[in-house]
């Protein structure tokens, strides 16, 4: 199975700033797009492009405003022997179906989390332009797959400025 969690791509940079060691690694900032929530980190499963894109756009829709949308696709399948427990769980988006691709990665601890971090860092990294998520949005309203009860007020305001 394969996961996605929301990041932002420049936190992720697998350069080395220049007056570090060559090996220096993965920079720790990415430790910012993996906040944990009671030893638990929340991740979407996806099979394919389609749920890539519906569950990318779902996450944006919890957003105050339409920005461009950074993720990373992973491989679940070495989790579970690192002690990392993947339980289903209703997600929180607009979206009721791409709630029920949600999962929390449990079980972690700080080795866990580092080593489920470098896991997420050799995955792939992909962007959405905001012009692309503005348009993804209003089709996703348009068709019924975004309610917009459940989008926050701020960007039902930057929703209906471009309508």
């Amino acid at each position: 199975m394969k996961f996605l969690r929301k990041i932002r791509r420049g936190k992720w940079a697998k350069h080395p700033v220049d007056d570090w060691p060559e090996d220096s690694g993965l920079h720790c900032d990415a430790f910012d797009d993996m906040q944990t929530k009671e030893c638990s980190l929340s991740v979407y499963a996806i099979m394919d492009m389609a749920d890539r894109k519906r569950v990318a756009v779902a996450l944006a829709a919890t957003r105050d405003e339409i920005s461009l949308m950074d993720y990373a696709v992973f491989e679940g399948s070495s989790l579970e022997s690192l002690g990392i427990t993947i339980r289903q769980s209703k997600g929180d988006t607009p979206d009721q179906d791409v709630n029920e691709l949600h999962y929390d990665l449990e079980s972690l601890t700080v080795k866990r989390l580092a080593q489920l971090t470098e896991i997420v860092s050799t995955g792939e990294h992909e962007r959405i332009p905001r012009q692309d998520i503005k348009a993804s949005l209003h089709e996703a309203v348009r068709v019924g797959r975004l309610s917009m009860a459940r989008i926050r007020p701020k960007m039902r305001e930057s929703l209906s400025e471009g309508a």
